[in-house]
């Protein structure tokens, strides 16, 4: 590769010795990340790398530079840009937010487009355009849905003189950080070194940059790195010394807007939006809030057990009276009558120095709308990790390896020892080793409809999934493997809340019919062996077994 910065540049930028080691990285290698900690240059450098490369004066070269959002990419990247495309002659369009150059008969040709996509589904904005040269700027803002999305997608070139790379610079930290430490740092935790994929054969390339690397900083700002020593400390050891180990990223990895070129077509959550079947049982969740959002899920359960959430509802600064009067209102008659349990955030249950807890307003408000005969509402789980672990559980798309124990080493005599002292469920738990499990084929077990039936956007839950993010690592106040509170994560909260409720549903159901099933082979059993001793023993367990169990309580109008 010949980089000749003097022919184009000179009098204005030049790259410091880090900046050209990243822009010396073969074309061959398709992707490559620089960065490490803040104040490398990172930005400024995906800006001038076309210009670098020269790729302006090819008629057919198409670039992006993408930020997460509008105001990042207008005060980081099209600032930056508009200091030196304009003297390479390029002539900038506002409305397409895209620099052009002409040939030499007066025509476009070369053009570096500037993106953002702060929404997950945002990224779609840019198909139809294939891209010789694809740079994400802070890459940890983007998910790996994001990223992967556009790279293996839009990443082309029609023209073998053209190569098709992707370029990109960050600092540790944000929703993609577990993603990008994946793929580019673990396997050399330094960089420096290229990394073939073993399944795809693509070269990616990874080259730390601390800000000691960049002498226009250090020299405009000498205390630099002393001043960032006021950060917290795990903030400082990812901006500062560049440590990919401080922090863990987003927390839902598996969640996809929609199945990425190597994954099985299954491999999504959000859907097109269909009739939801009358007769499927609902489950309802509520997180309450006034200055925070309002958020109420609605999900049914199909036949198979996987639910489909298929309305949202998300206001600010409204009133217990006003949201639960539109939770009844936007609720169909016949959808209350197939409501198996309503739930709500377990803070409701505080007295905040009123006569009625929230719980209880709650309950009221609805009993004014609905009368006296309405479905008991019930407080939720305090477990967050919990409800955190079965959030991952109902996104999970990929199916669990199927495990067998050999029949042989079955015993009956532990299976009956089992059953006398620990009752039916330890005795089935003990039987399904033995038990070839089936093909899973309701995977993933959520999945949420893109619009609800009154054809309102449920984007406020699946536009908050991808934004969750683990707790910073050294906070001794928080549990490090827990989602990060942020604001518009009451959609999240909602969540858990909901599959726990669904959880239960599923689990009680299949239990019931259970018991059923086991009653039935006791009254068989003795009625083809008379043996009332074997018959006492077994029903006294069976219905030890059932004693205290409530069913989910069903509600008709």
């Amino acid at each position: 590769m010949n980089l000749n910065p003097e022919s184009v540049i000179e009098k204005v930028w030049k790259p410091h010795k880090k900046q050209e080691q990243f822009a010396q990285i073969p074309f061959d290698v398709a992707e490559a990340l620089y960065g490490g900690a803040a104040g490398g240059g990172k930005s400024e450098l995906l800006v001038m790398l076309p210009l670098l490369y020269g790729f302006h004066r090819h008629r057919q070269f198409k670039g992006i530079i993408l930020r997460r959002t509008n105001p990042e990419l207008e005060a980081e990247i099209i600032g930056r840009a508009h200091n030196w495309y304009p003297d390479t002659g390029a002539v900038w369009n506002e409305g397409k937010k895209r620099y052009t150059w002409k040939d030499e008969f007066g025509n476009d040709a070369a053009q570096m487009r500037f993106g953002h996509a702060e929404l997950e589904k945002d990224i779609r904005k840019y198909d139809g355009v294939e891209y010789n040269y694809i740079a994400f700027d802070e890459a940890t803002s983007f998910t790996e849905f994001q990223y992967l999305y556009l790279i293996l997608t839009r990443r082309r070139s029609a023209t073998s003189d053209l190569p098709a790379i992707a370029r990109s610079a960050t600092n540790p930290g944000n929703v993609g950080h577990l993603f990008f430490r994946t793929r580019f740092v673990d396997p050399f935790k330094f960089g420096g070194k290229i990394i073939k994929d073993k399944k795809t054969g693509i070269r990616r390339f990874y080259l730390q940059s601390l800000a000691t690397d960049n002498p226009t900083l250090m020299g405009a700002n000498p205390r630099y790195l002393l001043d960032m020593k006021g950060l917290p400390d795990s903030e400082y050891r990812a901006k500062a010394l560049g440590d990919w180990y401080t922090f863990s990223g987003m927390v839902f990895t598996e969640f996809r807007l929609e199945a990425l070129a190597d994954e099985p077509e299954n491999a999504r959550h959000v859907i097109d939006t269909f009739p939801v079947p009358s007769w499927w049982p609902r489950i309802i969740a509520i997180d309450w809030g006034f200055s925070a959002n309002t958020v109420i899920l609605w999900g049914a359960v199909s036949p198979n057990g996987r639910v489909y959430i298929y309305r949202v509802y998300c206001e600010k600064h409204k009133l217990i009276e006003q949201w639960a009067g539109d939770l009844c209102s936007i609720t169909p008659t016949e959808e209350w009558e197939m409501v198996r349990d309503l739930v709500i955030c377990h803070s409701a249950n505080q007295n905040r120095g009123e006569p009625h807890t929230i719980l209880q307003q709650v309950q009221n408000a609805i009993k004014g709308h609905l009368g006296n005969n309405f479905p008991t509402v019930r407080l939720g789980k305090r477990d967050r990790i919990g409800g955190k672990m079965l959030v991952h559980e109902y996104l999970r798309w990929v199916p669990k390896p199927i495990i067998e124990v050999p029949i042989e080493q079955y015993d009956d005599e532990l299976a009956q020892r089992i059953f006398r002292l620990h009752g039916m469920d330890k005795y089935k738990e003990y039987l399904s080793y033995f038990t070839p499990r089936k093909a899973e084929t309701n995977l993933p077990k959520l999945q949420i409809l893109e619009y609800s039936p009154e054809y309102t956007s449920n984007e406020a839950l699946y536009n908050c999934i991808p934004l969750c993010q683990y707790n910073d690592k050294g906070n001794k106040d928080v549990a490090p493997e827990d989602v990060k509170e942020f604001d518009g994560d009451d959609a999240y909260d909602c969540l858990r809340m909901l599959l726990e409720g669904v959880d239960r549903y599923v689990t009680e159901s299949a239990h019931e019919q259970d018991r059923l099933n086991e009653r039935d082979k006791i009254l068989s059993d003795f009625a083809n062996s008379q043996d009332a001793t074997s018959f006492y023993r077994r029903m006294e367990n069976h219905e030890k077994n059932i004693s205290g169990i409530k069913p989910i309580r069903r509600f008709h109008r």
